[in-house]
């Protein structure tokens, strides 16, 4: 499914590319351009994965060109053509931009116009006005053309990601509820500690997403359902990053409690009862589609962790330290949930 999901997203990339190019360059022919070539030139730099990164971009290409072109334009028809001349060229337009302070694009963008204005400029005087007027165009052509042609969307793959984690998250608390009840004594903190550095992983994986999504709608007028439904999974998010550091603190707590050997057939008992319910809460967030949760699933969830709360009232006083550890750490996880 990804891996079709990015075969889609190259696809339309490759439409996006082609369309606006030669629009761009009509378009500039059409504004009485010699050097049209220039337009379709920021449309291929300037598409970027987001409408946000091609936003940016473009305005980084547009104050690069200009400041390249005002501090180049004027000088090099007095200038002999070598390498020297353009070495020094380059030298002193880039450091201009970096006194300034702008962003390492615009100073890349500087360079380049620099470069590009040193070898035509003389050989036709209009090109550095044609490429001022022909970055222009091909900048807004190429942001509308991703704003209301297929523009990118991540939101299917960031909930793709979050329901993996959630999957991962609830199989992590089953694996521990068996280890607590059934398999004591075996040495299995090792295992699980992996199995906490793979959830690590997968938890910054569904962050990432969720951001990389998030990014993608920016300056997207079509999609204004699915910032909302992003926003609920950026809510949701925060349970699963409280779920991950209860089983990296219970894992550590179980662990040493192992070494001890005592653990009694009540302490399996309750301990393995309440993991598992905590199992089966997160397994309830693999049902959700596009932020869109089933409301029975949702009264499911609420019913299992006032089953837990109400358990860990009843529980008495722990007297040992590490029940005390695990039945706080759990304490302090239902009150983020």
């Amino acid at each position: 499914m990804k891996k079709s999901k990015k075969n889609q997203n190259k696809s339309s990339l490759v439409w996006k590319m082609a369309i606006a190019s030669a629009v761009s360059w009509e378009a500039a022919k059409l504004a009485g351009s010699k050097h049209p070539y220039l337009a379709p030139l920021s449309v291929i730099l300037c598409l970027q994965s987001t409408i946000d990164q091609s936003v940016r971009f473009s305005f980084h290409r547009i104050a690069g060109t200009v400041i390249g072109i005002m501090l180049t334009s004027y000088l090099v028809s007095y200038l002999q053509m070598n390498g020297w001349m353009l070495g020094l060229l380059l030298l002193g337009g880039t450091y201009v931009a970096k006194w300034l302070r702008i962003d390492e694009t615009v100073l890349h963008q500087v360079a380049l116009t620099i470069l590009l204005v040193f070898t035509f400029e003389r050989h036709s005087k209009d090109y550095a006005m044609d490429r001022i007027i022909d970055t222009v165009i091909g900048v807004v052509i190429a942001i509308l053309v991703h704003m209301f042609l297929f523009p990118p969307d991540y939101t299917k793959r960031a909930a793709d990601s979050f329901q993996t984690l959630a999957h991962q998250l609830s199989d992590t608390l089953s694996d521990l509820s068996k280890w607590v009840q059934s398999e004591w004594g075996q040495g299995k903190g090792n295992i699980m500690e992996d199995k906490v550095n793979n959830l690590l992983q997968e938890l910054h994986t569904a962050k990432e997403m969720l951001q990389t999504a998030s990014e993608s709608l920016k300056f997207n007028p079509i999609r204004k359902k699915h910032k909302i439904t992003l926003a609920r999974y950026q809510t949701e998010m925060q349970k699963m990053n409280a779920g991950y550091e209860y089983i990296s603190n219970v894992v550590k707590t179980l662990k040493e409690w192992e070494k001890e050997g005592d653990l009694s057939s009540s302490d399996k008992r309750e301990l393995g009862n309440d993991l598992q319910v905590l199992n089966e809460f997160f397994a309830g967030f693999k049902g959700i589609q596009l932020g869109e949760t089933d409301n029975w699933k949702q009264k499911e969830q609420n019913v299992l962790l006032e089953s837990l709360r109400s358990d860990m009232q009843s529980h008495p006083q722990p007297s040992q330290v590490y029940k005390d550890s695990f039945f706080l750490e759990t304490k302090k996880l239902l009150k983020s949930l």
